[in-house]
């Protein structure tokens, strides 16, 4: 993970940025939740969780003030260049983010939960200070 952090630092290729999120996916929650924004287009969040990439679309109801969402399961490989733009121009950021989500899901998660092992692994690789 952390060599695919350096390669995108030093070419900004969004191809090595669909790599990155492939891996992320996995140590994310289940969860809206808990699940962890890639990214987002007018309109629609992309969310890593519980191995998987989520399309949320949020829209406003024509008729009032109700709103309308809507949720989708996407290929890595479908999320528009555009929503990962934000990895691609801070990669350390994005990581940043991702630990810090991820040691706040740590403290409230079951000792029993499955992904607990992964993440405690993953937040452990990324210390505060690097």
């Amino acid at each position: 993970m952390k060599a695919l952090v350096k390669m995108i630092k030093e070419s900004r290729r969004v191809e090595t940025a669909y790599e990155l999120v492939g891996l992320v996916k996995d140590v994310c929650p289940p969860g809206v939740e808990w699940g962890f924004e890639i990214g987002r287009t007018p309109g629609i969040l992309y969310i890593a969780e519980d191995g998987r990439i989520v399309a949320l679309s949020i829209s406003r109801d024509e008729f009032g003030p109700f709103m309308d969402t809507r949720m989708r399961e996407v290929p890595v490989k479908n999320i528009p260049a555009e929503a990962i733009s934000k990895i691609v121009s801070d990669p350390d950021g994005f990581l940043k983010s991702l630990v810090s989500h991820l040691s706040k899901w740590l403290r409230g998660a079951p000792a029993t939960h499955h992904l607990r092992g992964d993440v405690e692994e993953f937040v452990a690789a990324f210390p505060p200070e690097s």
